[in-house]
């Protein structure tokens, strides 16, 4: 890059106003945020927990909740025990 002046001043030709960002950006950029480990184990077992409870508590099968959210049976029951999800917390849908 080369800074070229003919009268021994520099002038810089800036628009005066930031350009505007679109409605869509700005939802994009509001909507974007880190979650912490806490808030995603929360999420996944809310998320374990409205599967469950649309399948009326059955875990294994087609219509059962590790179908639902595309895992093991096996894998769905670690997961239950390992964030605590008790049969208590499932309201039925």
């Amino acid at each position: 890059a080369c800074i070229v002046s003919t009268d021994g001043k520099l002038r810089f030709d800036l628009p005066k106003e930031a350009p505007k960002q679109s409605k869509e950006q700005s939802a994009a950029t509001a909507a974007i945020r880190i979650l912490t480990a806490a808030e995603l184990s929360e999420l996944e077992a809310n998320n374990i927990r409205l599967a469950l409870a649309s399948s009326k508590g059955k875990i294994y099968g087609e219509s059962g909740a590790a179908a639902m959210l595309a895992m093991k049976p096996t894998t769905l029951a670690s997961r239950i025990k390992a964030l605590g999800i008790s049969s208590a917390s499932i309201r039925v849908i």
